[in-house]
């Protein structure tokens, strides 16, 4: 990794360009946090500036700030807040008033950085930045996780403001972001793919046999066959193997899949790879074409999953064999081929492990690590991993670096000692599942398994993957779950890029989808901009809730942990420690106000003194009260010292 800073390379080239005849553009005001005073135009919530002199404050402005932000290797997370951002998408914006959203890039968003850490963020956890597939396009312009290259980025992250500085690469820019955010002890986390890969990839190139085929003419309507002897969403366990296999339609799709092109024609395959060598063709379409066969869609690894298929993603063949387990359930001369079982190498591991693909998939962590400096990987649905794999990789990362944060995809708190003994310090956890049907039995239940968790989990109202709080209840109902999720032990309070502002479009809707499958934008595969512009954001109300948990961190610990007893529609949690108290209420209906007796709900501890509260009309702050009368949606955080 160079030495060579690639941040003070672009505050240099930025300060050269200060006086350059440039055109002006417009941004967000709410992203001037620099203070920024030589505004050309101001309207509707946006100043127009000039890009050079306006980046080159603003990067002043974050090193002057750093010294309150002191670098730190280990992360805390008990103390911290993560930031979910598709870059892409993050900082989209008509910055030239053209009507034309332009991409965001890694350069604006250092923009967004202070923002941040006003939020308290010290972790921002970047959706896939890699270079993706332009074929079998979801939506207008594509899914960042069709990864077509573990080692080359998207070009649209590429900032032009840049295009004059010569030999400054696209992995510069990125290295040149991460050290933004250390600059603000904001620790760096991307998305690593390493289980699927583009139905195009570049590995398949060189390596065909790393992927799954099928046959050209199956590729309409292909999808997982139902299995009906079992019931809807369950999990492929080896007691369910032969039912699987046994079903009707499963014999029927094992016949879809294909060999190789290598090993089903090897001489054509050698001219097809040379022809798209010569002319830059892609060898994926030359394939088809030719040869008739196609890489497989992917699909859910969960038996009776209504998820579409992924049309612009396959699965990586991660083994050369099959499962003994199932071995004696298909065919002797059964092509290559993925089901809900095969998906799961963790639980099906083959014999014969794919270990050149193994070599690369490594190789792609340490290039990460090394070229960016990042300081961690969420890990793509890496509970399918082989442990031999998975723990090859979280070696090279520990090696590398002994702090990283590594963040598991599994979707469920019930797994928490699987995953931490795996070797992950962060999962997603059950919280998006709890807050797509907020009642009191969905978050009693949630609140009360957290302080026996060995891992920290999502403290999350949404992700990237479920539709935006905003569609289920709108402000109200985002703003009292903004608190719900921001005290609770074992959890770390988790931003998706444009809940600050209380976006309403979703990125994607692929977990606890409330739309019926409506073909609506999302921004994983659309052109599409937050909305930076709204004049009552939730940012205000989540840099106090940073600041007031900041003071708050010595109670706010597992083994203080209680949750009271209280009315039907409301609920009550908070921390004990002496004669400290520290209580969270919550009225969860939407149309009714809602009584408290706080010397019924925590006897001896009242009266106690409102701290924060979620409404946007009035505020009940400073109130000292033995009882409480909230509004629909309301959120109160309440303190006593005896």
């Amino acid at each position: 990794m160079s030495t060579v800073s690639k941040l003070n390379q672009i505050q240099d080239y930025m300060a050269g360009c200060r006086g350059r005849d440039a055109e002006p553009i417009w941004i967000p005001a709410v992203w001037n946090e620099c203070g920024y005073e030589r505004i050309l135009c101001e309207q509707d919530n946006e100043i127009c500036v000039h890009p050079y002199d306006f980046m080159t404050e603003h990067l002043h402005y974050m090193s002057k700030l750093s010294w309150r932000y002191p670098f730190k290797e280990r992360t805390d997370l008990d103390d911290s807040a993560i930031y979910s951002s598709l870059v892409r998408y993050s900082t989209a914006w008509d910055y030239n008033h053209d009507g034309k959203i332009e991409s965001g890039t890694f350069l604006r968003f250092c923009i967004l950085l202070p923002l941040l850490k006003r939020m308290g963020v010290n972790i921002l956890y970047m959706l896939p930045v890699n270079q993706y597939s332009k074929i079998n396009l979801k939506g207008e312009i594509g899914s960042p996780y069709a990864v077509q290259s573990l080692f080359r980025l998207d070009e649209n992250l590429h900032d032009s403001l840049l295009d004059g500085m010569e030999s400054f690469t696209l992995h510069d820019e990125l290295r040149a972001l991460v050290e933004a955010c250390h600059l603000l002890n904001i620790k760096t986390v991307v998305d690593f793919i390493p289980r699927v890969t583009a139905r195009n990839s570049e590995f398949i190139a060189e390596h065909p046999d790393w992927v799954y085929w099928i046959k050209t003419d199956e590729l309409q309507g292909f999808a997982p066959p139902p299995i009906p002897e079992l019931g809807f969403f369950e999990e492929c366990t080896p007691d369910k193997l032969e039912t699987v296999y046994r079903s009707r339609d499963t014999a029927a799709f094992l016949q879809k899949f294909s060999q190789p092109p290598n090993v089903l024609n090897p001489l054509l395959w050698h001219e097809l790879q040379k022809r798209a060598a010569d002319t830059g063709e892609d060898i994926l379409t030359l394939v088809e074409q030719e040869m008739g066969i196609t890489t497989s869609p992917a699909h859910s690894d969960w038996i009776n999953d209504v998820q579409p298929i992924w049309t612009d993603i396959t699965f990586l063949r991660l083994y050369k064999d099959l499962s003994p387990q199932v071995r004696q359930l298909v065919e002797p001369d059964q092509a290559p081929y993925v089901l809900f079982d095969t998906i799961k190498c963790n639980y099906y591991p083959g014999e014969e492990p794919n270990l050149e693909l193994w070599d690369a998939l490594e190789q792609a962590v340490r290039f990460n690590l090394e070229t960016y400096g990042i300081d961690g990987f969420r890990i793509d649905i890496g509970h399918t991993l082989p442990i031999p794999l998975l723990t090859r990789i979280f070696n090279t990362i520990q090696e590398i670096n002994p702090h990283a944060i590594l963040i598991s995809e599994d979707l469920f708190n019930r797994n928490h000692r699987q995953a931490a003994a795996t070797g992950y310090n962060i999962m997603l956890g059950s919280g998006w599942n709890v807050m797509t049907r907020i009642t009191k039995d969905n978050l009693d239940t949630f609140l009360k398994e957290l302080p026996e968790l060995s891992i920290h989990v999502f403290a999350c109202a949404e992700t990237a993957d479920t539709p935006r709080i905003m569609s289920r209840g709108g402000v109200g109902l985002a703003r009292m779950m903004a608190v719900f999720n921001h005290f609770l032990p074992n959890a770390i309070p988790y931003v998706t890029t444009g809940y600050e502002m209380n976006e309403e479009q979703p990125l994607n809707c692929g977990l606890g989808d409330n739309t019926d499958g409506a073909d609506i934008p999302r921004a994983f595969f659309n052109v599409m901009q937050i909305n930076w512009t709204n004049d009552n954001p939730m940012l205000p109300l989540l840099a106090e809730l940073s600041d007031l948990k900041k003071n708050w961190l010595h109670l706010i610990k597992p083994e203080h942990f209680f949750v009271a007893e209280s009315p039907e529609n409301t609920l009550l949690y908070g921390y004990l420690r002496g004669g400290q108290t520290l209580l969270c209420c919550f009225n969860l209906s939407a149309d009714a106000v809602s009584r408290i007796d706080l010397q019924a709900s925590v006897p001896g501890r009242g009266p106690m003194t409102v701290i924060l509260d979620s409404s946007l009309t009035g505020s009940s702050t400073g109130q000292i009260t033995d009882s409480l009368l909230l509004a629909p949606n309301q959120a109160l955080v309440l303190v006593n010292n005896r």
